[in-house]
């Protein structure tokens, strides 16, 4: 059976079951499946961080701890450090739109969103006479898109599957 079709509790005991028997790759698949479904979720991500912590992974355990009082100083470092500001809160999945549960989160959160809602603001126009190097610059901006989507695509069913 699919991990994201079963109930919250199965796949927490399948994790814990995992986890007793060393194997920490299937467990970190199953966490990623409940986060994924349940992305407000704090104490899922502060597992998911704690199973990268054990495995030494300071990255992943930043990130997924990055909206928690318990992460280490060392560990949100590590993770600012391989995700510039901008990319932030794409990495750590939290859905826009939705409020964050404690004061941590929301002081974390708040300049993330603030760079992704800059980020959408209007481009100003561009002069006249420009129109060749604004097609250029689409079609090569289109082109990056189309293979981010691709990747996108790919990562969502590796994850999925």
């Amino acid at each position: 059976m699919h991990s994201w079709l079963m109930a919250k509790s199965d796949l927490m005991d399948r994790v814990t079951t995992d986890l007793s028997r060393g194997h920490t790759y299937p467990a970190i698949q199953r966490m990623h499946s409940l986060v994924a479904a349940h992305p407000t979720d704090l104490d899922l991500r502060r597992r998911l961080a704690a199973i990268y912590r054990a495995t030494g992974n300071g990255v992943e355990a930043g990130r997924w701890s990055y909206l928690d009082d318990t992460a280490e100083p060392d560990e949100l470092a590590a993770f600012e450090t391989s995700f510039p500001p901008h990319r932030r809160l794409e990495a750590l999945r939290w859905p826009i739109g939705v409020p964050a549960p404690t004061d941590v989160s929301r002081e974390r959160l708040a300049p993330l969103l603030a760079l992704a809602t800059a980020a959408k603001a209007p481009v100003p126009m561009a002069p006249k006479g420009s129109g060749r190097l604004q097609t250029a610059a689409a079609v090569t901006t289109l082109g990056a898109l189309a293979g981010l989507a691709v990747i996108g695509v790919r990562t969502v069913a590796e994850w999925i599957f």
